[in-house]
């Protein structure tokens, strides 16, 4: 047990707070946590065990270890030796508190959560250096999910909490459908969470490995989220100003999807391979955010728009999409917003079957993108009347086809010099012997358009 600090000691704690605080140099991963009362633990004290609840409530300044020793009870908390322990009850950060787990103050490595018990913080916690899973305390093991998620499990939940810092961590097989128990969920408690750091971690197994709502100023950085089962990264409802930067993101259904009023998201310098379905998601009114540097390869589609407006896509290189690199799509009931207003350039797209799908999709402009030539289908199509204006292109046999419309779907040429447009499919392989059959058209002069009709197509060249 700890004990009570000496007055001098104090002093002289107090001196050095009131130096560290005139540089402006305090920080928050080096401070040592030494406010807790040893004398005040036990029931009613600051750290207490609710058996009726099964929850161990932290309500001042404390570390993992001083919740060890305040409960000493191997049924609540078991050491195992060699850093590692085993969980069996909740523990609730109560607000205003700082909580911190770590293997260099605690000897903390790995923390298994038996049954569905869970992490809740309310206030501001610290992870560094430490593993954190499920647990069957039966089997000896963690505890698996099935593709639906109803297998309850241990979670990490934030509740209005500030300032989380999660560094060099790993976080397994944790979460199921249950809102709040997703898995590591930012969500609820009287207010969003904010001001969190998730740097130089895992996440893996999980039934989401991120959800949030409402949240702000988050910051996901060089960090690893893989084989997740329902999201790897879900910012959520009105999630904004949250970083996402410089992680590898692979073997997940979706890569990073924000979804509902979500605004000023950057997704920037992210390697996204081996997703099921879309690698970057804008979905249902995400607006005044950015995807930029990022490299995605082996994805169904590469960056997806969906009812999502002023958005900006550029220097992304995509590789391997099996539907189409990128995609500005209205689904056929919109509610959430128009994808319309974004502005898509300088992006590279290969081994791919499309390049880029519009579908009910308008006023979105697309500019200056590489196309290697093994796009399989065509370079662009535009379906159930979209329009797309193309904009600053250097075009190589580049193949826009119109599909499955009532009026039409109308493709906007400007900026791009001098064009070569011919009616239908050019084989490529004909070494040029189709080139006079095409109309020239300058397109810095008076922009060309076309309304191109269900199995109407183009193939464009930039001439000399």
């Amino acid at each position: 047990m700890r004990t009570i600090l000496s007055r001098g000691f104090i002093t002289l704690a107090g001196a050095i707070l009131v130096l560290f605080l005139m540089t402006g140099v305090i920080p928050y991963q080096n401070q040592q946590l030494h406010y807790f009362n040893a004398a005040e633990a036990g029931e009613g004290g600051c750290i207490d065990y609710d058996q009726g609840e099964n929850t161990i409530a932290i309500n001042c300044n404390a570390s993992f270890v001083d919740v060890v020793q305040a409960i000493n009870d191997p049924d609540v908390i078991a050491n195992l030796g060699n850093g590692e322990y085993i969980l069996d009850s909740n523990l609730e950060v109560a607000d205003g508190v700082t909580f911190e787990m770590t293997s260099n103050q605690d000897g903390l490595r790995y923390l298994k959560i038996a049954g569905e018990n869970g992490i809740i913080v309310y206030g501001k916690i610290l992870i560094d250096g430490v593993t954190i899973t499920s647990w069957d305390v039966s089997d000896d093991d963690v505890i698996q999910q099935n593709i639906n998620g109803t297998i309850p499990r241990a979670y990490i939940h934030f509740a209005a909490s500030e300032g989380a810092q999660i560094i060099n961590s790993e976080f397994g097989y944790l979460g199921f459908v249950e809102p709040g128990r997703r898995g590591f969920d930012l969500i609820g408690g009287g207010g969003p969470s904010h001001d969190m750091l998730v740097r130089s971690s895992k996440f893996h197994d999980m039934w989401m490995a991120f959800y949030s709502s409402g949240a702000y100023n988050i910051t996901v950085d060089g960090s690893e989220y893989y084989d997740n089962i329902k999201y790897s990264l879900d910012p959520h409802t009105t999630t904004h100003d949250m970083n996402i930067t410089n992680n590898w993101i692979h073997d997940n259904p979706i890569g990073v999807i924000c979804s509902d009023r979500c605004w000023d998201i950057l997704i920037e310098g992210n390697l996204i391979q081996d997703t099921t379905r879309a690698a970057i998601f804008f979905s249902r009114n995400m607006t005044d955010s950015i995807a930029r540097n990022n490299h995605v390869i082996n994805a169904e589609t590469g960056i997806l728009l969906s009812e999502s407006p002023n958005n900006q896509v550029y220097n992304n290189t995509i590789e391997g999409a099996t539907g189409e690199g990128i995609r500005l799509l209205n689904p056929e009931l919109m509610d959430d917003g128009m994808t319309e207003g974004n502005l898509v350039y300088d992006n590279a797209i290969s081994d791919s079957e499309i390049g880029i799908r519009a579908t009910r999709s308008h006023n979105n402009i697309v500019e200056n993108t590489t196309f290697a030539d093994n796009i399989e289908s065509s370079e662009y199509r535009l379906l159930a009347d979209s329009s797309l204006m193309i904009r600053g292109q250097h075009f190589d046999n580049a193949l826009i086809t119109g599909d499955d419309s009532v009026t039409g779907n109308l493709v906007e040429i400007v900026g791009s010099g001098t064009i070569q447009v011919i009616e239908g499919e050019v084989d490529e392989d004909d070494d040029g012997g189709d080139e006079d059959e095409g109309e020239l058209h300058n397109t810095d002069i008076q922009p060309y358009r076309r309304t191109l009709s269900d199995g109407d197509s183009i193939t464009v060249n930039s001439s000399l």
